[in-house]
């Protein structure tokens, strides 16, 4: 792998973390670690590959008004989304596993984890991966598609097939959010009002 491609090794690290967090079991210690884990290398690759104007500049709060509003209008689809796929045991059951996380560790540590782990994926993902692929030649929307596409495989891991539905429409809202806005504030904000819509709400459909 030659030095221009470096920036994919804190996806598969990623990778790593989010599947060892899975094999420790939803709530345990293990799974706790492994997305902090998870955390810290995403916080290294922005560190390392991001660009500290995603976060300068004035009206951050419209900013991050429009990404909750966002984030709440797709947590209100998916919430509809819920209604069908409550039917469907093939999806319904690892969803439903998933969603027992908070029951078996606790809602302050799961909530926690979720928090910045979906802030260091909107770093990742809508910042520092399609950064790269522009500073390779790639447009604007070519590195949507393939950053987009990495979020999803990164997100197979955990074993779930709607949460990786949920990582292509999420992805791709928060790059467009990200180009949009140049920033990172809105695709945040989206991310994490989805997110924790979903913690929140789905466990009664399931």
């Amino acid at each position: 792998m030659t030095r221009q491609w470096l920036f994919l090794v804190p996806c598969a690290l990623g990778a790593l973390g989010l599947f060892l967090a899975r094999r420790a079991g939803d709530g345990t210690a293990g799974f706790y670690w492994a997305t902090a884990f998870t955390a810290v290398v995403y916080a290294a690759a922005w560190w390392l590959w991001g660009s500290r104007q995603t976060f300068a500049g004035p009206r951050k709060l419209l900013d991050v008004l429009r990404g909750t509003l966002i984030g709440a209008t797709l947590a209100v689809v998916f919430v509809f989304g819920a209604l069908v796929v409550q039917h469907i045991p093939l999806l319904a059951g690892p969803a439903a596993e998933l969603l027992q996380t908070p029951n078996k560790g606790g809602y302050f540590l799961t909530l926690l984890v979720l928090v910045v782990n979906g802030a260091g994926e909107e770093m990742v993902f809508r910042d520092a991966v399609p950064r790269q692929l522009r500073g390779m030649g790639q447009s604007v929307v070519q590195a949507g598609v393939w950053s987009t596409l990495a979020y999803c495989l990164v997100t197979c891991v955990m074993g779930v097939p709607l949460l990786v539905f949920a990582a292509s429409v999420l992805g791709a809202v928060t790059y467009y959010e990200s180009v949009k806005t140049g920033r990172l504030y809105s695709p945040i904000a989206a991310h994490l009002t989805w997110s924790i819509g979903m913690l929140l709400i789905l466990p009664h459909f399931f």
